[in-house]
C-alpha cells in the first residue's frame, strides 16, 4: 500500500481527493530506499507549504488521538523519556506499529502505574530484558486496558514490588481470567447506557467493556459490580500476602 501511494503521488496533480476507507492516500515512503514512512503532503517536503488539506480530513485529522497517545501525554516529561527508550532503534513504520512498538502495549496499563515504576526504578531507562524479567505481568498475555484497574488496586495496597516475578504473573492471569468469565456471564442490557459514558472510574469501565464485554449497563448495576470486583480483588490480595 505504501509503495503504491508513493508511486501514485508522484504522478497525481495535487487535486483535492477525499480519503476513503481506513488509510490515507498521502501516507507513503519519504526516501528512495523505502525505509522512512510519513506524510507526502507535509510542509517539510514542500518548502513550507502545507498540502495536507487535500485529503479532506481537516479538523477531523487534528482532533483524532489513539488512547495510548493520551495516556503518554499524562506522564511527566522525565517518565516519557524513560519509556521512550524502549522504542530506541525502531524505524518510523515500526514505531507506529502496535505489533513492533512495545509502548503501545505498556501504555495500556495507565500513566499512574508507569509513572510509579519510573520512580521506583530510579534509572535513566529500563532495558527491555530487565522489564520482562522484573515485571513480566506487564508484557504477559492479559490485555492491559482491561486489567489496569486491577493492577492499580494491587499496587495501591501492596506497592509496585508486588508485581514482580513470574509467580505473580501466573496467579494474576488466573484471577483475571476467572473474574472476566464471571462478569461476562451476566445478562446483556441492550437498552442501557453505553458503559464508557457512565460516571465511574474510567479504568473500571474499561474492565467491564474490554475485559468482560459489557458494552451497555445501567449505573446502579455497574456500581454493584464495582463493589463485587473490589471485594474479589481484596480477597486476591489477601492470598498474595498469605
Amino acid at each position: 500500500m505504501l509503495r503504491e501511494n508513493t508511486r501514485e503521488f508522484d504522478r497525481q496533480n495535487r487535486d483535492p481527493r477525499p480519503i476513503t476507507g481506513f488509510s490515507c492516500w498521502a501516507l507513503g515512503y519519504l526516501d528512495d530506499h523505502c525505509r522512512l514512512v510519513g506524510c507526502l503532503l507535509h510542509p517539510a517536503r514542500h518548502q513550507g507549504e502545507d498540502f495536507r488539506f487535500l485529503t479532506g480530513y481537516g479538523e477531523k485529522c487534528r482532533r483524532e488521538d489513539c488512547p495510548e497517545s493520551s495516556i503518554f501525554l499524562e506522564l511527566p516529561v522525565e517518565a516519557r523519556r524513560f519509556w521512550l527508550h524502549l522504542a530506541d532503534g525502531l524505524g518510523s513504520f515500526e514505531y507506529s506499529s502496535r505489533r513492533f512498538n512495545p509502548l503501545f502495549h505498556l501504555l495500556g496499563w495507565g500513566s499512574a502505574l508507569l509513572g510509579t515504576i519510573v520512580v521506583k526504578e530510579n534509572k535513566e531507562h529500563l532495558p527491555p530484558e530487565h522489564l520482562s524479567k522484573t515485571y513480566p505481568v506487564l508484557q504477559s498475555g492479559v490485555a492491559p486496558r482491561a486489567n489496569a484497574y486491577l493492577l492499580k488496586g494491587i499496587t495501591r495496597q501492596r506497592g509496585i514490588e508486588s508485581l514482580r516475578g513470574t509467580l505473580f504473573e501466573r496467579r494474576f492471569e488466573d484471577f483475571s481470567a476467572h473474574l472476566m468469565q464471571h462478569l461476562s456471564e451476566l445478562p446483556w442490557q441492550g437498552d442501557a447506557p453505553f458503559t464508557h459514558l457512565l460516571s465511574l472510574d474510567p479504568l473500571f469501565l474499561d474492565l467491564l467493556r474490554l475485559g468482560a464485554g459489557i458494552k451497555r449497563i445501567h449505573d446502579d448495576l455497574a456500581i454493584s459490580l464495582k463493589k463485587e470486583v473490589d471485594e474479589q480483588l481484596s480477597s486476591f490480595i489477601g492470598k498474595l500476602e498469605a
